[in-house]
């Protein structure tokens, strides 16, 4: 199991301290150079339907400017803050070389601009894309199933595993409080894919690992990935 694991940085190996601001391709290239198997990222669209990475709506929390993504065309969006990355660029350097879970949130309508952008990328082997909200899934019709996860949270662990198991979607992603060993293990049977989040230390990894958890999001990426790369040496040579 432990050869089987994947460590996947949250938002980019993203260190805002020392000015690596996440979902920036800054981030995406400290994770790629740390050793990390996958990017986590999310997707907004600009008023003339262009997906560009950034978590929040709007730009004030981490730009500093009090403006919806969904208000400004990307020339505008590109004119304010260019550390913003386009999807088609994540995609350009880091597709087929880090695995993209990519994270839609609601309204999402643009599956078609999506599809374009990930044309070049095999489904469910180069990319999953993700959401906290199932009715999305609903209306995607272009991307199968298998390259769809669900993201639990508090209220609808069981539920969202029951889910994804009647849908054949490809699994479920969630905090590693909620998604137990139990609701781990059901997953598993059904053929599921299975992560956990945030794993920032080395005994959170470890009792993990011993969970059979094998997707491991983190948001200290440059501090996880070489500890499973180090575990999965020496036991490789054993």
């Amino acid at each position: 199991m432990v050869q089987a694991a994947h460590v996947i940085a949250h938002r980019g190996a993203h260190d805002h301290a020392h000015g690596i601001l996440e979902n920036t391709l800054a981030a995406f290239r400290a994770a790629e150079q740390c050793g990390c198997w996958g990017i986590e990222l999310d997707v907004q669209v600009t008023a003339d339907q262009v997906l560009v990475v950034n978590h929040d709506l709007t730009l004030t929390r981490l730009w500093g400017h009090k403006q919806l993504i969904s208000q400004l065309t990307f020339a505008q969006l590109r004119a304010q803050v260019p550390a913003i990355p386009t999807l088609a660029e994540v995609v350009a350097e880091f597709g087929q070389r880090l695995h993209l879970f990519i994270e839609l949130k609601k309204p999402f309508q643009h599956e078609d601009v999506l599809v374009q952008v990930l044309h070049q990328l095999r489904a469910g082997d180069d990319y999953h894309l993700l959401t906290l909200d199932a009715p999305i899934f609903d209306t995607l019709v272009q991307v199968p199933k298998h390259a769809l996860l669900l993201v639990a949270a508090h209220n609808n662990v069981a539920e969202f595993c029951k889910l994804s198991l009647k849908e054949h979607y490809a699994g479920v992603l969630g905090h590693y409080l909620l998604l137990t060993t139990k609701l781990a293990r059901c997953l598993k049977a059904g053929q599921q894919l299975v992560g956990v989040g945030f794993v920032d230390s080395k005994y959170s990894l470890y009792r993990e690992l011993n969970r059979g958890i094998s997707w491991i999001f983190t948001n200290r990426a440059v501090r996880v990935s070489p500890y499973l790369q180090s575990l999965q040496t020496r036991t490789k040579v054993h």
